[in-house]
């Protein structure tokens, strides 16, 4: 049972890394809410996100190379 729940976890993060990504590069690069979110608030967002897709990549790194050592 652990084993399915652990591959349920990779593929989750994973899939929220790359929605993470695609967001930033949208909120980058189109004109996506730029009435509401612009200038600084709007560069310090992106960072944000782009930081928080590396933050979970290192996790899921972290989280298989555990996995790998157990086995």
């Amino acid at each position: 049972m652990k084993l399915g729940l652990n591959a349920i976890s990779v593929w989750f993060g994973m899939i929220t890394i790359v929605i993470v990504v695609i967001g930033a590069f949208a909120f980058a690069f189109t004109d996506i809410m730029c009435d509401k979110l612009f200038g600084s608030k709007r560069t310090g967002f992106i960072i944000m996100l782009f930081a928080y897709a590396i933050y979970r990549g290192f996790r899921l790194y972290q989280n298989l190379k555990q996995k790998r050592n157990e086995e």
